[in-house]
């Protein structure tokens, strides 16, 4: 997952009602809804599944060690969505609290794996996995609310990335999968119907792109001259280098965390996997 940093966090958890008006009045509708279309289910739905499940947060200790606010964040973020939610005490305590019936899903992250789980079910949404979707989810309203034309540029060829140029060409979008290192854009786009994967000098002989998914952990290709005067952007790299210089800043989505943990979430409490479950501990 990308490293966050406790700067990437601050005041994040303080005002979900600038966040949810944010939301609003750039992609068109609220965070559940977001997460529904991201997992192809009814809003309503997603909103019941939501509400019938306790969260609990186990800060993981090892490795780099816990981000400052991190674990707060995600619990606010599972009181967002209307469940009720917990921070456990760290590492195998927590598991263990889990373990024995604390929380229905739980959430947890470590160098190399960030997954909501379904303690009974078994049933886990992986971050990558999740977040993508959720910012393609995203971009997809902002496109329909300005009558852009289905045709996207999505740089990164990772698992955010990957998930997210899925996603997009199963929503029938023209997808252009860009990647740094030669050979991975074109190798991940071969899996996906309607996508073309390419390097960034490619990027010189095609028609500026009005949608953008920013899934790239590194500015070496920032493509602004590829956009068009109107273009869309969903951004969930961080740092984002879109904010205050994007074709028109008013049409980019960014958040750090919480569009990505409510997808996971969302799929756990509706029943649903996603992405790689290696590193679980179950």
């Amino acid at each position: 997952m990308t490293r966050l940093c406790e700067s990437d966090l601050a005041g994040q958890a303080d005002d979900w009602g600038a966040y949810a008006a944010r939301l609003r009045r750039t992609v068109g509708c609220g965070l559940e809804e977001v997460c529904a279309r991201a997992l192809d289910l009814p809003p309503d739905a997603v909103r019941r599944a939501l509400a019938a499940v306790r969260v609990g947060v186990v800060p993981v200790s090892s490795g780099e060690g816990r981000i400052p606010g991190f674990a707060g964040l995600l619990a606010a973020t599972a009181r967002a969505l209307g469940s009720a939610a917990v921070v456990l005490p760290p590492d195998d305590e927590g598991f263990a609290q889990a373990r024995a019936g604390a929380c229905d899903v739980l959430l947890w992250a470590d160098d190399a794996t960030y997954l909501a789980e379904h303690v009974r079910s078994g049933h886990s949404a992986e971050n990558g996995w999740a977040t993508g979707r959720g910012f393609a989810a995203a971009l997809c309203g902002m496109a329909e609310r300005h009558d852009l034309e289905r045709r996207v540029l999505v740089l990164g060829a990772g698992p955010v990335g990957t998930s997210a140029a899925a996603w997009l060409a199963g929503q029938g979008f023209a997808v252009t999968l860009c990647d740094t290192v030669a050979g991975r854009a074109q190798a991940r786009a071969a899996d996906i119907p309607q996508c073309r994967g390419i390097t960034p000098r490619e990027l010189d002989g095609l028609a500026p792109f009005f949608c953008l998914l920013d899934a790239s952990p590194t500015d070496a290709c920032f493509p602004r001259q590829h956009l068009a005067a109107g273009a869309c952007i969903s951004a969930p790299c961080v740092p984002c280098p879109w904010l205050g210089c994007a074709p028109v800043p008013e049409r980019v989505w960014h958040d750090p965390l919480q569009l990505g943990t409510a997808v996971m979430l969302a799929a756990a409490a509706c029943g649903l996997s996603g992405g790689s479950a290696e590193g679980r501990r179950t």
